[in-house]
């Protein structure tokens, strides 16, 4: 459908939202906050006025760009939601990019879409982040992800991210090792070798379970590497319903005897479908900054802000600094000026002291107290 809101008014919008990613840690954390407030209220309009899903979402709960004058208080919609409706202001026609969101089949998988400008500006995001998780040391690393290409794979919005950050972050580039007929271990591991041969960093990004599967191969192959200094691992998602499940410290301790990268060089990521950012454990950048932390936990950009909703209490809002009270985590991402502002995922957790921390995934039937089902989202008049 056509925009409702003033076209020059969204392109507008979209290059403050632009310039703030870009610019805005010039700011000073008031001045931060203040502004992230504002884009996304401004951008709650715009989805209210577009997106006649959401819009009906709202109206069921009586808010409304009139009478929400805070982040907090604009209705996050259910992550499912993008499995039964097009959660996007333009119309799917024009979408240049459509990510598939998590489900256990196709038919149950959802759309996720972005333009060319909503990709750029998430390509933004994305490196940006990257480099201030996964490189706050600026070293030049050698790239080996465990993935498809964006073309073998053009629904996956991993491969999409990492792709962008080794496009973007230093000079030595690197390739995907995931062809037609799965990892290309002979091409892998002979790239690990000459940049070892060569002194060359390297980072190796893949989700956790491929990593497991190269700590595997490795061992059968009896194979071990002493990477250069400063070379990294990130690790994206976990394993069940995918390989052997280990535990996270587990994986770390082969890495270390495998490769010789010690744990603080080791991040975890967070990516969705639905979400233009993507969100880093904070070891590392505390490790080069020399901050002395027993645990990590996952950082907020200024442009996103994660929350707990209290599942116990209709999905209120538990206040920041509740380190002991667990819920649904909440994601307000100004990188999802197209889709939707606020996010209830179902993924269970609680605030940590540099972020959030997540621990597991919430049972179906603990989201039945939600006030509005996704089947009433769709068929209410």
């Amino acid at each position: 459908m056509a925009l409702l809101y003033n076209a020059d008014e969204a392109v507008k919008l979209r290059n403050e939202i632009k310039n703030f990613i870009v610019n805005g840690n010039s700011l000073s954390e008031n001045e931060r906050n203040l502004k992230f407030n504002e884009l996304c209220l401004k951008t709650f309009k715009l989805q209210f006025d577009n997106i006649q899903a959401y819009k009906k979402f709202c109206l069921a709960k009586r808010m409304t760009p009139d009478n929400v004058n805070s982040y907090e208080n604009i209705p996050p919609i259910p992550v499912n939601a993008f499995k039964a409706a097009d959660i996007f202001i333009h119309s799917v026609n024009d979408a240049k990019i459509t990510f598939k969101t998590s489900g256990t089949s196709q038919n149950n998988k959802g759309n996720s879409y972005f333009t060319e400008e909503g990709a750029e500006i998430t390509s933004l995001a994305i490196v940006k982040n990257a480099k201030d998780y996964l490189f706050p040391d600026n070293l030049n690393t050698r790239f080996f992800l465990i993935s498809p290409t964006p073309e073998a794979a053009p629904n996956l919005t991993m491969v999409f991210g990492i792709t962008e950050v080794m496009k973007n972050v230093g000079t030595y580039g690197g390739r995907h090792y995931i062809g037609k007929d799965g990892i290309m271990w002979q091409e892998l591991f002979a790239d690990l070798d000459d940049a070892a041969s060569k002194n060359i960093p390297v980072t190796i990004i893949g989700p956790s379970f491929a990593i497991v599967f190269m700590i595997d191969k490795m061992n059968a192959e009896n194979r071990k590497y002493k990477l250069p200094a400063g070379s990294r691992f990130l690790d994206a998602g976990g394993f069940k319903g995918k390989s052997r499940e280990i535990s996270r410290s587990e994986m770390l301790s082969h890495i270390k005897e495998m490769f010789g990268v010690e744990s603080e060089y080791c991040v975890n990521t967070l990516g969705m479908s639905e979400l233009g950012t993507q969100y880093y454990d904070d070891n590392l950048k505390n490790h080069i900054a020399g901050k002395k932390t027993s645990a990590c936990s996952k950082g907020n950009p200024y442009w996103a802000r994660t929350l707990v909703a209290d599942i116990e209490n209709d999905f209120k809002m538990l206040p920041a600094g509740n380190y002991e009270k667990k819920g649904a985590l909440v994601h307000y991402d100004l990188t999802d000026f197209e889709r939707a502002i606020g996010i209830l995922t179902d993924d269970f957790g609680r605030y940590a002291p540099g972020g959030f921390e997540i621990l597991g995934r919430i049972n179906p039937g603990d989201l039945k107290g939600c006030s509005l089902t996704i089947e009433e989202l769709l068929t209410k008049k």
